[in-house]
């Protein structure tokens, strides 16, 4: 099925969009990747410690099926994510089988620090906006994050990975 002029804006424009959005990105690149230098985390491990922190505390077994690996796979990850102080390993208080995973307080400073390092920048730059147009920002962010919410709860309820789709096949129709 050939796509219609409105689409095909639609696709341009949500492009246009994405690119901002990837030079917004940018803009933190260097001291993101310095700070994971720093602080001797490998991507899986810091997933871990996202997902822990996302949905609180859990089991291995729900960790691994969050993060879309075996639960054999992730035993030696946390063994070094509570090597290292981030996690640690908590035992049912009503069900002896069953060991939670909770973040640290040592994990808790690290996503402050890690959200700081943007948080200045960001400051500095919205306060470089008028007053109309930083309340313009807030709503449309404010609307993104609803609608981030509700994509991530779809795929999260089909148990789905993030999509490898284009543009234009997650075109939803606008609110009237």
């Amino acid at each position: 099925m050939a796509m219609t002029s409105s689409e095909g804006n639609d696709v341009d424009e949500i492009h246009s969009i994405m690119k901002l959005f990837g030079r917004q990105h940018r803009a933190f690149t260097d001291d993101t990747a310095r700070f994971f230098m720093d602080v001797e985390l490998t991507m899986p491990q810091f997933r871990a410690m996202v997902t822990i922190r996302r949905w609180g505390r859990q089991t291995g077994r729900e960790l691994a099926r969050r993060l879309h690996v075996t639960p054999g796979t992730l035993v030696p990850l946390i063994d070094r994510l509570e090597e290292q102080g981030y996690v640690r390993r908590v035992p049912d208080t009503d069900d002896r089988r069953l060991t939670w995973l909770e973040l640290t307080p040592k994990a808790d400073r690290l996503f402050e620090r890690l959200w700081g390092m943007g948080a200045v920048r960001m400051a500095g730059a919205v306060a470089r906006l008028l007053p109309s147009e930083r309340a313009d920002l807030r709503r449309l962010l404010g609307r993104v994050a609803e609608n981030l919410d509700t994509v991530n709860r779809s795929l999260e309820s089909r148990g789905d990975r993030l999509p490898r789709q284009t543009v234009s096949t997650l075109r939803q129709p606008r609110p009237t």
